[in-house]
C-alpha cells in the first residue's frame, strides 16, 4: 500500500495557549483548538467513484479540558477523542487532529490505497464532508459534560449524517461516568426505556405501534447525559425513528429508575 499523500489548498489551525478567557468553572481549565482544511481529491482506484475528482473538507472545533483541579484528566480526554475522531489509538489530542483533518471519515480503506490528492483549486463544492465540534454542555457542583456533535456527507449519499454524544464526568470521584457504573440490570433499563418511549409518544397523539422503525428489540442509547437527577437518552437518526424525525430523546426520572431497582449505589449518590 503506498503512502497517501494529501495537499491542503486551504487550512487554518489553531492552537490558544492557556485557559479560556471565558471563565466556566474555577475548578476546570479550557483551551479552545480548531481546524479547517480542503483537499481536492482525484479517486482513480476508487471501487465507487473511478476518474472522479472530490473536495474534502474537514472541519473540526473542540472545547478541551486540559486540567481539573489542577490535574490532567486524562479518562476524560480519552474518552472525548476517541467518540469525536473515533479515534483510541492517539495519546494527545494534536495527534488526533493532524489524523483527521488529512482523512475525516468520508475514505474507506479500499478508496484511500494509491490516491493522489491534487493541489489544484478548481474544486470549491465539499462534495465530501467531516464535522466534529465539542461543547461544554454542563458543569456543576458533581459533573462536567461535555457534548460531541458529529456530521458528515460523502459524494453521491442521500443525505448527510449526524450523530450527538456525551460524556459524563464525575468530578469528585475523577471518572468518566458509564452505563455500567449506573445500572445493575441493562434488560430491565431497556424495558424502561421502552415503556416511556411509548409514553411520550401517547402524549405526542402518535400510535404506539410505530414507537420503533422495525421489529428489533429497543436499544438502549450509548449516549446519555446527566441532568440533575434524571438520565437523558439521545438515539440517533434510524435509531428508533426515520431520518426526516431526526434524533430522539427519553428522558427516564430517578423516581421511576429507583423504583424499578435498576439503580447502583453510586447512580443513587450522583443522582439524589
Amino acid at each position: 500500500m503506498k503512502k497517501i499523500k494529501l495537499f491542503a489548498i486551504a487550512a487554518a489551525m489553531a492552537f490558544v495557549a492557556g485557559c479560556s478567557t471565558e471563565k466556566v468553572d474555577k475548578g476546570i481549565c479550557l483551551e479552545h483548538f480548531s481546524t479547517d482544511k480542503y483537499y481536492n481529491v482525484n479517486l482513480a482506484d476508487s471501487l465507487r467513484m473511478k476518474d472522479s475528482e472530490y473536495s474534502l473538507h474537514n472541519i473540526a472545533k473542540i472545547v478541551w479540558p486540559t486540567s481539573i483541579d489542577g490535574e490532567v484528566p486524562t479518562d476524560l480526554q480519552r474518552a472525548i477523542m476517541k467518540i469525536a475522531f473515533n479515534d483510541s489509538v492517539s495519546t494527545t489530542l494534536k495527534e488526533a487532529m493532524e489524523k483527521f483533518e488529512k482523512t475525516g471519515y468520508g475514505l474507506r480503506e479500499e478508496e484511500t490505497t494509491n490516491h493522489v490528492a491534487t493541489d489544484s483549486t478548481h474544486a470549491n463544492k465539499a462534495e465530501i464532508m467531516n464535522s466534529v465540534k465539542v461543547e461544554m454542555a454542563q458543569a456543576n457542583d458533581k459533573l462536567y459534560v461535555f457534548s460531541i456533535f458529529n456530521e458528515g456527507y460523502f459524494a453521491g449519499a442521500a443525505h448527510g449524517m449526524y450523530t450527538q454524544w456525551f460524556v459524563n464526568y464525575d468530578r469528585i470521584n475523577k471518572k468518566v461516568v458509564t452505563l455500567e457504573s449506573l445500572f445493575t440490570d441493562k434488560e430491565k433499563l431497556r424495558k424502561l426505556l421502552e415503556a416511556k418511549r411509548k409514553e411520550d409518544l401517547k402524549e405526542q397523539g402518535v400510535d404506539n405501534d410505530h414507537y420503533m422503525l422495525d421489529d428489533s428489540p429497543f436499544p438502549v442509547s450509548e449516549s446519555f447525559e446527566i441532568e440533575g437527577s434524571c438520565i437523558t437518552f439521545t438515539y440517533q437518526p434510524y435509531d428508533i425513528a426515520s431520518y426526516a424525525e431526526g434524533m430522539q430523546t427519553v428522558r427516564l426520572y430517578f423516581y421511576d429508575m429507583n423504583e424499578a431497582g435498576i439503580l447502583t449505589p453510586y447512580a443513587k449518590k450522583l443522582l439524589e
